[in-house]
């Protein structure tokens, strides 16, 4: 029945593309080079490749750049709609060829997490497609396929070195893509400058060199700094995660996050900061504390002198001034527009009701005010529903709970850290859904998915960098368990 599933899915994705490609002929290259991306997805997730995770992280970060690189050197024009902008969810969604060879059952409490997430997933689900079309099909897509990331964490059978490695290869990648920042920001590549054009997003800034805001081989430099910031901190957490950059790989980071003028980000990253130097304890905490010192003394130095520095400062002075601030002041008109809204539609928009996805429906929306997401909050409740919403926040307290009475160690720290640095990231437009959904999924699956307990080291690294003596799989069987908030 799988593999009959399979191929029917297989027949109408051909049709579908050869429609497409007889209507639209540089579809067909467009159809070629994602195929070239997603077969070896195909493969890793048909062995059951460790290297799957690394695979799916390196098409999300890199596929924007090569679409644009596929629209300037072939095309010779900007795209609003293409079918590589599907690659990074399409090649995500190979995690199910994976989870067909699942190495364990859910636990009980692992399952109840999942299930608490999916119900309201599903009513959003359907009511996109019912009401959004297209667009809810394409929402429904970037919200389901970063999820699957979560379960194949808790599915598979791992051990805390596979996942350190993956961390190493996810802080290298920032690494690589703070220094390609940086080119870019300097030179500004041809087809860059196309993008920031073309996309007419008034954010990214002039598309001149060092006039804009950099975005690396992402599409954005939220997005950019969105990522950053959630390398940066398991490089800070475990020297082990740090890769062969070490701390310059470190300070590449946060020199590239300055350059994507990006403030939410470092309000983000200081919230980061306090909260694992509160998990912290004894000489961690003090190391901690010391790392940012130096960090702040050095940018104080450093930044005003580096290129675009004096923007940096303009945009940081600001702070201290939000009733001059207009991004605050917008982002205040959005709440006191939105709020109304929401009591008038208190079932939700459904996924592509609001955001970008709704630029596939001609951009109809009953939230005027979303339909740039500069609020999280408004979004989960316009998304979901008002009770939705609430259902949404009450997963996310269920997971938090999991992951605080889970095994110790940095893996549960980086992953209370991501949990909390998505509440955060709410307050200035994040979202659950795309690249950001992608990393949320990814930090807290590390956190949980870990291998069966009995197969733990009798002693744990906690969070604040001691030692923690577990007991014995014997001592464990004979005592009854205890599990402390």
């Amino acid at each position: 029945m799988q593999n009959t599933a399979m191929l029917v899915f297989g027949l109408i994705v051909a049709a579908w593309i050869g429609k497409s490609v007889i209507l639209e002929p540089e579809w067909l290259l467009q159809a070629a080079v994602l195929l070239l991306i997603l077969i070896p997805g195909f493969i890793l997730a048909a062995t059951n490749s460790s290297k799957l995770i690394p695979y799916i992280i390196v098409v999300w970060l890199i596929g924007p750049e090569i679409r644009r690189v596929i629209d300037w050197a072939v095309l010779g024009s900007f795209s609003t709609i293409t079918l590589l902008s599907l690659s990074p969810v399409l090649a995500t969604s190979l995690l199910l060829v994976s989870l067909l060879r699942r190495d364990r059952k859910l636990l009980g409490r692992e399952e109840s997490v999942l299930k608490a997430f999916l119900v309201p997933f599903a009513y959003a689900g359907a009511v996109g497609l019912l009401l959004n079309k297209l667009a809810g099909f394409y929402g429904l897509l970037n919200y389901v396929a970063p999820l699957f990331i979560f379960v194949y964490m808790l599915l598979r059978r791992s051990d805390d070195e596979e996942r350190s490695r993956w961390i190493r290869f996810y802080v290298t990648m920032g690494a690589l893509l703070s220094i390609y920042a940086w080119l870019q920001f300097l030179y500004l590549p041809a087809w860059d400058k196309m993008w920031i054009e073309g996309a007419r997003m008034v954010s990214l800034g002039v598309a001149e060199p060092m006039q804009f805001r950099a975005f690396s081989t992402l599409n954005a430099n939220g997005s950019l700094s969105i990522f950053l910031v959630s390398a940066i901190m398991p490089a800070i957490i475990n020297r082990r995660w740090r890769g062969p950059f070490g701390w310059v790989g470190i300070l590449l980071m946060i020199s590239a996050l300055s350059i994507t003028l990006v403030r939410a980000s470092w309000i983000v990253l200081i919230i980061e900061i306090v909260f694992y130097i509160l998990l912290a304890s004894g000489a961690s905490r003090f190391r901690m504390i010391s790392i940012v010192g130096v960090l702040v003394v050095a940018g104080f130095l450093v930044f005003p002198h580096l290129p675009g520095g004096e923007d940096l400062s303009s945009r940081i002075s600001t702070m201290g001034n939000l009733k001059e601030d207009a991004s605050a002041n917008a982002r205040l008109l959005i709440v006191l527009n939105t709020i109304p809204d929401l009591l008038s539609h208190p079932l939700g928009s459904g996924f592509g009701g609001i955001g970008r996805s709704t630029l596939l429906n001609g951009g109809a929306t009953e939230f005027s005010s979303l339909s740039s997401v500069d609020n999280g909050y408004l979004g989960i409740l316009a998304t979901f529903g008002v009770l939705g919403g609430v259902l949404v926040f009450r997963a996310f307290a269920l997971q938090g709970m999991l992951i605080r009475r889970g095994p110790g160690g940095p893996l549960r720290t980086v992953g209370l850290i991501a949990l909390i640095g998505l509440m955060a990231s709410f307050f200035f437009g994040g979202e659950l859904a795309k690249f950001q959904a992608v990393i949320f999924w990814l930090f807290t699956g590390l956190a949980l998915g870990r291998t069966d307990p009995d197969a733990l080291p009798e002693n744990d690294i906690t969070p604040g960098g001691g030692r923690e003596e577990r007991p014995s799989p014997q001592e464990r069987a004979a005592a009854p368990e205890r599990r402390t908030l």
